[in-house]
């Protein structure tokens, strides 16, 4: 099941609607998954998903050439 991100606002990892975090890049092959207690941990659960995903990419490709990171939240998507 997808869920619709907020036009108003950024989620915060508390907000996330599942207990696994999943991640993929539109860029590269890269995925991976995260226990949402584990991240809560790490990060505290007022850290917003964007700066959290960020956080977890660490991508090589930020910022190179114009270039913007790929990685998404699987289960989220943008209200269409």
């Amino acid at each position: 099941m997808l869920f619709p991100m907020p036009r108003d606002g950024a989620l915060h990892l508390k907000d996330y609607p599942a207990d696994i975090v999943r991640l993929a890049c539109t860029r590269c092959s890269r995925r991976g998954q995260y226990r949402k207690a584990a991240l809560a941990e790490r990060f505290g659960t007022n850290i917003s998903l964007p700066t959290m995903r960020v956080l977890i990419a660490k991508c090589e490709h930020e910022g190179k050439s114009g270039t913007a990171c790929g990685v998404y939240y699987v289960d989220l998507k943008p209200k269409e």
